[in-house]
């Protein structure tokens, strides 16, 4: 039986997918949850348009995080922060800490958005991976220094 699924469904196919399943597996399961319906011309029609709608908000979307990347390209942000020994710092630098400052700076970036390996931990200058969307992505320069007030 072909079905058209309306919502992603693991180990069988993402939303506006065209699948075919056991008869009983779709009228059970499927069709009851309102996961699925059937593949009839009309409906096969109606997946057409919204498919070509879903591509164009994401085309869209698309290029709208690309302009906001190529504008975040040029940007270098400064935090101070405490520093023990030498260039060791007392805490660390987090995600969340480089999205509160690139909201100052008047991007406003959710944490997740911020790529880091691991905390920084060190003064210096570093490369930060920022991933607007998932096709999307720019760096930034961080600048850690001292806040040199021992």
């Amino acid at each position: 039986m072909e079905i058209i699924l309306k919502e992603d469904v693991q180990n069988l196919g993402k939303a506006l997918e065209l699948v075919k399943v056991k008869t009983g597996y779709a009228h059970n399961f499927l069709f009851p949850r309102g996961m699925a319906v059937l593949a009839t011309v009309t409906a096969k029609k109606q997946v057409a348009a919204d498919r070509a709608k879903l591509e164009e908000r994401y085309r869209q979307e698309k290029a709208a995080f690309q302009k906001q990347a190529d504008k975040m390209r040029d940007v270098s942000l400064t935090i101070a922060a405490k520093v023990s020994d030498g260039e060791k710092l007392y805490g660390s630098i987090q995600a969340s800490d480089i999205a509160i400052k690139l909201k100052e700076t008047g991007y406003d970036l959710d944490k997740r958005h911020v790529l880091l390996a691991e905390p920084i931990k060190q003064l210096g200058m570093y490369s930060v991976k920022i991933q607007l969307h998932k096709e999307v992505e720019t760096k930034i320069k961080l600048w850690i220094i001292s806040d040199e007030s021992k």
